[in-house]
């Protein structure tokens, strides 16, 4: 039995995903919910799908079916897209795709979050050129980040964002909208969208959150 014969495929038909080529999906274990790897769907020269692994462990003497859920986000609509299906190693880096299923769409960015405890800074755009405000990251995720802050910004406003979150991530600065406001004990709490991101950093950002993972999973 090879790491992943726990299962055969399952029956079903194979949905299309050519309309999204190039988008970045986090895939994840679908017993246990575990993040395994971040990757980006494209066609092969046969026409299959396939996911093209941006960060995670290579696969090294794997066999058979990994039953997996995805999610990605559908730029052209604004919204996340659920899949499930099943993968089979065609190299170290690479994975085929079948048995695809979408299973819904909604308006949440739906990416993976990591938790971080750092600090960083805040300016409303309208606002550049003057002095910033101090904040402190809860989670990040290639999509946005949730932060809290002593000062009260509205919703739909676009804050500059300052700060290093991730062990290894080194960004310049990002711009973001607040989707959120909760109010907390000591200010508040923001749910932020990053907006003019381009793939090149959604993908350092996507991968740092996958090495802090295997870190973590080697210390279980």
């Amino acid at each position: 039995m090879g790491l992943f014969d726990r299962r055969k495929a399952k029956s079903g038909g194979t949905g299309d995903l050519s309309e999204y080529e190039g988008m970045r999906v986090e895939v994840m274990d679908e017993e246990t919910g575990r993040l395994l790897f971040v990757a980006r769907v494209r066609l092969a020269w046969d026409g299959s799908l396939e996911l093209q692994t941006i960060s995670g462990p290579r696969l090294e003497g794997v066999s058979g079916y990994l039953p997996v859920v995805m999610r990605g986000y559908e730029d052209s609509v604004k919204k996340a897209v659920h899949m499930e299906a099943e993968l089979t190693p065609r190299d170290s880096s690479t994975w085929r795709v079948s048995g695809l299923r979408i299973t819904g769409k909604d308006n949440d960015r739906a990416f993976y979050r990591q938790e971080t405890a750092t600090g960083g800074d805040i300016m409303p755009i309208r606002q550049v050129g003057l002095d910033s405000e101090v904040c402190r990251l809860v989670n990040i995720s290639a999509g946005g980040v949730c932060l809290l802050s002593p000062e009260e910004y509205k919703v739909g406003e676009k804050l500059l964002l300052r700060a290093n979150p991730l062990e290894g991530l080194q960004l310049a600065p990002l711009i973001c909208v607040v989707r959120r406001v909760t109010r907390r004990k000591n200010g508040f709490e923001y749910g932020c969208e990053f907006t003019e991101i381009t793939p090149a950093v959604e993908d350092a950002i996507a991968k740092a959150i996958m090495d802090m993972q295997l870190k973590r999973m080697r210390r279980e």
